[in-house]
């Protein structure tokens, strides 16, 4: 078990929009490069079938929005995200999809806009590292309460990792935090576990030196992936 300390950060919704404008530009280049590993996994073990309600939280540019939809084009997919700049990206890469077929707003994924039981399936990607320590149940508990029984939560996070070379973005983000907008490496197992979700898969993810967790989640009935 590595025994680094999750590193403490405060959490603006101002500040998060303003960061994620000035790095909108450049964001697809970024996470092809260390992101795109870790997610294509996720999406795999997601299992996505055509016909779902699919909710992801925190779309993004998009890249990983466009795939769910292509995947379920004639199911529900909603997108929410907190920056105005990454939807205009998320919607323009979304243009030549079935309108009829998803949905993109601004929201926060403290107070999701859907009711209870809403979603066959839950994504969420490189969020809650982003996010301070104690509201990360915050969010986590949102995700339970819009997920149906039986639904899955996908997460993938900026993780610790298992080899010498991924704690250089540890020591990154310690030092140098802004030139990571701030993400940290997290540990959301726990908060998980407590919002009553049961953790049915679990890995570390490394691409180019830089880790990544994938977690698998189910509400109520268990099923390996």
């Amino acid at each position: 078990m590595d025994d680094k300390m999750v590193l403490p950060r405060t959490f603006s919704p101002q500040t998060l929009t303003r960061h994620y404008a000035a790095v909108a530009w450049f964001y697809d280049l970024w996470a092809w490069l260390t992101e795109d590993k870790a997610v294509k996994r996720a999406f795999r073990l997601a299992d996505i079938h055509d016909g779902m309600d699919i909710l992801e939280v925190a779309v993004g540019t998009g890249r990983l929005f466009r795939k769910i939809v292509e995947q379920n084009p004639s199911g529900r997919n909603e997108g929410i995200d907190l920056s105005p700049d990454m939807l205009a990206r998320a919607r323009k890469r979304l243009a030549q999809a079935p309108v009829a077929s998803w949905s993109l707003q601004t929201g926060s994924a403290f107070r999701l806009p859907f009711p209870d039981n809403s979603f066959d399936r839950v994504v969420n990607t490189f969020m809650l590292d982003l996010l301070p320590v104690e509201d990360i149940p915050k969010a986590v508990s949102e995700f339970h309460r819009v997920l149906r029984p039986g639904g899955r939560l996908v997460l993938v996070n900026f993780g610790f990792g298992e080899r010498w070379y991924n704690g250089i973005w540890y020591w990154l983000a310690k030092y140098f935090p802004a030139l990571l907008t701030n993400c940290r490496p997290v540990r959301p197992q726990q908060a998980v576990e407590r919002a009553g979700l049961h953790i049915v898969h679990h890995e570390t993810v490394s691409q180019n030196t830089f880790p990544s967790e994938v977690i698998i989640a189910s509400k109520g009935k268990t099923h390996e992936c």
